[in-house]
């Protein structure tokens, strides 16, 4: 019931809001409804059976018509990572004649463009810091939810969370790679919330998703994190640009994190971690296990040769059984899954999609480097290391997405999109009222001859 009643809060609070006031909050409630996904949960039999996600998204483009005169300043071809994401698309788009399922690439096709609709508009309404944070925030939460569903549901399937995911990350380790960034954004608010009760809120969250990632069991997530969080400290303690005591919270995170974790973790997730570390004397590659995917990488790059423009949606689940070798161990099934997402680019959109690929997440690099470079010039600490915490973000969905099938997942266009909003009001915007020509007819006429003379040093 109480889980009822905060997603009706939630979703028509956020509606009511975007609509009367704050058009931004319609993407935070899309956000909160991705993370809910009410219609698979256990209590959507007392709820009506709506398509909320479908209905929100609706309320997004009204609102954004509703203040186009505004939101039309913000350019989407002004930002690169756009214009490769929408080549990618293009691309996918085109391996359609090749699809061993050209119903469900179709299928496939028709969500990806929906998705970047989605993140156009988001994009549109996001101009301003604040409305940025509370775009963070909702990514926050809803990790948050979901990180205590599975504290509710614990372990369910042998030493691992199941039935927990969204709609385009239903299994295990796909919820993972999703909530697993949220734990640098929650440090980040630790560190930078101006009120208590923001702090307190952000750990809260931070002791969720960290336990939530114990209990799933996902190696890729969990490395991630460790990557993410390391790039993070080290950028936090050896950076010449800090505050006084940074270096005593990066200390005390570290400690508690720590403590935190040899808290939570018991000898499944100890195994599950020990198991990342195999000598290759121990591997067996007629057994299918996490080692033989590594082999899949070459057997899908063995494909690709043979479908240079990519063969669409779930390619390589499809002509596996011709590449990969029959002493290799699959398990119950010879179609398999890649298990990368670089790879899956490259059988699914080709060598020109892959190219398109790594461009968009080069550029989103390369526009968080330069609002990075502007505010260590101008001594902005908050949002130099907003900037560090992104960059951090996307470095975990990066690592955790290099063992999964993520080329459609939301999160992923979720990080371009945050770097995408930060480039247009810290570098577009900004550079726009440097170069506005000023009207002379305007400026003040001075009140006598001395104030002519008046020079400031």
């Amino acid at each position: 019931m109480l889980t009822i009643v905060l997603f009706y809060l939630t979703y028509l609070g956020g509606i009511a809001a975007s609509l009367v006031r704050y058009p931004v909050l319609a993407f935070v409630t899309y956000q909160a409804v991705y993370f809910y996904n009410p219609n698979e949960r256990w209590w959507s039999a007392s709820i009506p059976a709506l398509s909320y996600s479908f209905f929100t998204v609706v309320v997004m483009g009204l609102v954004f018509i509703f203040h186009i005169k505004s939101t039309n300043k913000n350019k989407l071809l002004q930002i690169p990572q756009f214009r490769w994401a929408y080549a990618l698309v293009a691309c996918f788009a085109f391996s359609y004649f090749w699809s061993p399922y050209p119903g469900g690439h179709a299928y496939a096709v028709e969500t990806f463009v929906k998705l970047m609709i989605i993140i156009s508009i988001a994009y549109k309404l996001c101009d301003t810091p604040q409305k940025l944070t509370w775009v963070l925030w909702g990514h926050l939460y809803g990790s948050w939810y979901i990180a205590y569903l599975a504290f509710q549901v614990g372990r369910n399937s042998g030493n691992r969370v199941q039935g927990i995911g969204t709609v385009d990350s239903p299994d295990a380790n796909g919820i993972a790679a999703a909530i697993a960034p949220s734990i640098a954004l929650a440090l980040y608010f630790i560190w930078q919330s101006k009120t208590l009760w923001l702090k307190f809120a952000a750990a809260i969250c931070a002791v969720f998703v960290a336990n939530a990632l114990i209990l799933i069991n996902s190696r890729g997530a969990i490395l991630g994190v460790g990557v993410s969080v390391f790039y993070l400290f080290f950028v936090m303690y050896f950076s010449k640009v800090r505050s006084t005591r940074q270096k005593g919270f990066v200390i005390l995170m570290l400690i508690s994190g720590l403590a935190g974790g040899l808290k939570l973790a018991d000898d499944s997730f100890i195994e599950r971690i020990e198991s990342m570390f195999v000598s290759k004397k121990e591997i067996d590659f007629t057994q299918e296990s996490g080692a033989t995917r590594f082999l899949f990488w070459k057997y899908a790059f063995d494909m690709a040769k043979d479908y240079p423009f990519g063969a669409g949606a779930r390619a390589f689940v499809f002509y596996s059984p011709s590449y990969i070798p029959l002493d290799v161990g699959t398990g119950a099934s010879r179609n398999r899954a890649v298990h990368s997402t670089w790879m899956e680019v490259l059988t699914e959109a080709g060598f020109i999609g892959s190219f398109c690929f790594v461009m968009m997440l080069w550029t989103t690099y390369k526009t968080l480097t330069q609002c990075e470079k502007k505010f260590k010039l101008e001594g902005d600490i908050k949002n130099y290391y907003l900037i560090i915490v992104i960059k951090a973000c996307l470095i975990c969905f990066m690592v955790s997405m290099t063992f999964l099938n993520r080329l459609r997942a939301e999160i992923l266009y979720w990080m371009v999109l945050y770097s995408a909003c930060l480039y247009n009001i810290y570098i577009l915007k900004n550079h726009s009222e440097i170069e506005k020509p000023v009207d002379e007819t305007k400026l003040p006429e001075p009140q006598d001859k001395a104030s002519e003379n008046l020079t400031f040093k």
